[in-house]
């Protein structure tokens, strides 16, 4: 089923000053396609780890930041960037409304050679 990205207010609560101080928040809304397990290229590289052009993998999405991607590549180290830094390249991870097994990755034993 993928994950829900809900734009329900929540609250937030904070210590400023010695005075707490309670705020609301909408998250806001999903601007891409990608999900999680899903591979993407970087169209900016952030240093020499995770250079342009190199292909990761979705990690996580955060349901109250759903513009912001954790990826990992296959060293297996990690960072956040913006959905507008990745393309999407290879669609893995289950969507809304779509079986997994509907996936053409998931269909080549139907190719005949």
């Amino acid at each position: 089923m993928g994950v829900r990205f809900s734009r329900a207010p929540y609250k937030v609560t904070y210590m400023k000053d010695g005075v707490q101080h309670t705020i609301r928040r909408r998250p806001p809304p999903k601007l891409h396609d990608m999900e999680v397990q899903d591979e993407v290229r970087l169209v900016h590289g952030k240093n020499d780890d995770f250079k342009a052009g190199e292909t990761l993998t979705v990690k996580g999405i955060n349901p109250r930041q759903p513009n912001v991607l954790h990826l990992v590549n296959e060293d297996g180290l990690s960072t956040f960037v913006d959905y507008y830094d990745a393309k999407l390249e290879t669609m893995r991870g289950p969507r809304n409304g779509m079986d997994v097994i509907d996936l053409p990755i998931n269909n080549r034993y139907l190719l005949w050679p």
